[in-house]
């Protein structure tokens, strides 16, 4: 189904919003055409951090090293299973990790909260190596678990082998995966967005106390990009210099990810800057509004379903806007009637172009109650099953009471006397 007044309301939106700028408050000038973003790295990306909509990518989803990128999605498993007042112990070995380091000592304690803040900004790679082993027990196993992360938010061309980022041969990501972890990291985790715009922290450590500050590696970019979310850096030699940067607008945040450039910095900023200048988001779906209809089991008809919140979608300033089509998509395992309203039953996309440009979750619409066939054939299952329930005890019951008239005889003083005659007989025969 094309939803026409989509694109209307999209259009005027469009009209009607000024051009986002290069600062965080004030338009520039009216453009007389689209821009170009000036990047020198060959594997890059943009994106909305909400939607996911790329706006520029080169070579996005070629497999690359990504160095201390890596440590994005350390941070996620750490911030989502971790405790922040946790202690963490430094593992033996620790202090024989190369490069970027917290100087860590074997058997030193740091809080979790202050490990992150060593971690992120500082890029500390023996912090997440600690993160780890406290965590999991060995590095191995919670590199299994990062790889699980990875698939389950659909970084799907992604494969960790440390937690930190040193290069191995089979360690690698995309700019389009990297782009993908940082979106789930900033829309789900508070602290998360918290450490990476600290420009430096003072950490609480048992031994070292001098070398207590960290200083984030995005610092410079934190300081001088209007709108600046920071994120994080990296370098590997393999690797080359990375650098995944985000940036909010009048409220509008964009991702960018520039891999194995010299001036992966200001290609950050330059796509970042091409992506304010030359796209706009527009309302496209309000809260509540319907999105389709999704067959349940135990409901009498289908489910009429509606956004859980609203909607925007990206689209460019210079083109027409596009028709847009809805389309719903169960979940993969929906629960039976009766269900409550607001209940989520799947996921429903925006397309143009034969394209997803959004997602957003779709909710049952009101409670739905179970179809009176059901909730009769619901209720004689549950009789039935409680009656089965029934006599399993009864038969259960005779079953002991059987048993017990069984050991009784065989253990009873007539017995007992019987069994001593015969034996005192075998004895008196032997004499």
């Amino acid at each position: 189904m094309i939803f026409s007044q989509f694109a209307r309301r999209a259009a005027v939106a469009l009209a009607l919003t000024p051009i986002l700028c290069g600062h965080a408050v004030a338009a520039p000038p009216a453009l007389d055409g689209p821009t170009t973003p000036k990047s020198n790295s060959k594997f890059c990306v943009l994106e909305d951090a909400v939607t996911g909509k790329v706006m520029w990518g080169k070579n996005e989803n070629v497999h690359r090293p990504m160095a201390s990128t890596t440590k994005m999605m350390t941070a996620i498993l750490l911030l989502e299973r971790g405790h922040p007042n946790d202690i963490v112990t430094a593992p033996p070995g620790i202090d024989q990790l190369p490069d970027s380091s917290l100087h860590l000592t074997p058997g030193e304690t740091i809080p979790l909260h202050d490990l992150m803040y060593a971690m992120l900004l500082r890029s500390a790679n023996d912090s997440a190596v600690a993160g780890a082993t406290y965590l999991n027990g060995t590095v191995p196993a919670f590199v299994e678990q990062m790889n699980l992360k990875a698939k389950d938010i659909g970084a799907l061309n992604t494969h960790f082998v440390t937690p930190n980022g040193l290069y191995a041969p089979d360690h690698y990501s995309t700019a389009a995966d990297l782009a993908t972890i940082a979106r789930y990291a900033v829309n789900n985790l508070t602290e998360f967005n918290k450490i990476v715009r600290t420009p430096k922290y003072k950490v609480q450590r048992s031994i070292h106390k001098g070398d207590s500050w960290v200083v984030n590696t995005s610092k410079t970019f934190l300081r001088d990009f209007p709108g600046a979310d920071g994120i994080k850096t990296g370098y590997v030699r393999e690797a080359g210099h990375c650098f995944v940067g985000s940036a909010t607008r009048n409220g509008w945040r964009l991702i960018a990810v520039a891999l194995k450039s010299n001036s992966c910095r200001e290609d950050v900023e330059s796509l970042l800057n091409y992506g304010f200048a030359n796209y706009k988001r527009v309302p496209f779906i309000q809260q509540g509004q319907s999105v389709g209809q999704i067959a349940v089991r135990n409901a009498t008809q289908p489910v009429p379903v509606v956004a859980a919140r609203d909607l925007q979608v990206v689209v460019s300033r210079w083109k027409s806007v596009p028709e847009f089509s809805v389309t719903v998509t169960p979940l993969p395992v929906l629960p039976p009637a009766p269900i409550d309203a607001g209940t989520k039953l799947g996921v429903y996309s925006v397309i143009a172009n034969g394209k997803v440009q959004a997602t957003g979750d779709a909710v049952a619409a009101q409670a739905v109650p179970m179809a009176a066939g059901a909730a009769v054939m619901h209720a004689t299952h549950n009789l039935g099953t409680r009656i089965a329930r029934g006599l399993g005890v009864g038969l259960g019951t005779v079953m002991l009471l059987c048993m017990g008239v069984m050991v009784y005889a065989r253990t009873s003083p007539k017995g007992i006397g019987r069994s001593g005659d015969r034996i005192e007989t075998s004895v008196r025969g032997v004499d």
